[in-house]
């Protein structure tokens, strides 16, 4: 998925009405779907657990054993967090869900701090 201006102008709205997030935590959300279409090798809806997954496979081989320091320093620092985000990007009309996705799929999932940890092997 391109991050182009469009993108950055949303994720400056959205950042004027709840500043939590860093800009780069956003573009890691849109990383991470990338990379796991990529990895499911079809471009499909991701439900919240696949996007969890990738989101911490991709950062880990980005950023290595830093992943979790990273995330954690623009603000992310639970599955509920990576929820938040999508839905805040959902709401600004750069991401679709489906009518079966729910805010809380993120809850259910991973548990993002002991995934990222440089010890946690995929």
């Amino acid at each position: 998925m391109r991050q182009d201006a469009k993108f950055w102008e949303a994720v400056s709205h959205i950042r004027k009405t709840d500043g939590r997030f860093r800009p780069e935590a956003y573009s890691l959300v849109m990383e991470a779907l990338d990379y796991t279409m990529a990895r499911l090798g079809e471009h499909r809806h991701v439900t919240a657990g696949e996007l969890l997954e990738g989101l911490c496979a991709h950062a880990k081989q980005k950023y290595g054993v830093l992943a979790l320091a990273v995330a954690q320093k623009w603000g992310v620092r639970s599955a509920a967090d990576v929820g938040r985000i999508v839905y805040q990007l959902v709401d600004a009309g750069v991401l679709r869900k489906q009518e079966s996705d729910r805010y809380e799929d993120f809850d259910r999932g991973c548990d993002l701090k002991e995934r990222l940890e440089d010890n946690y092997f995929d």
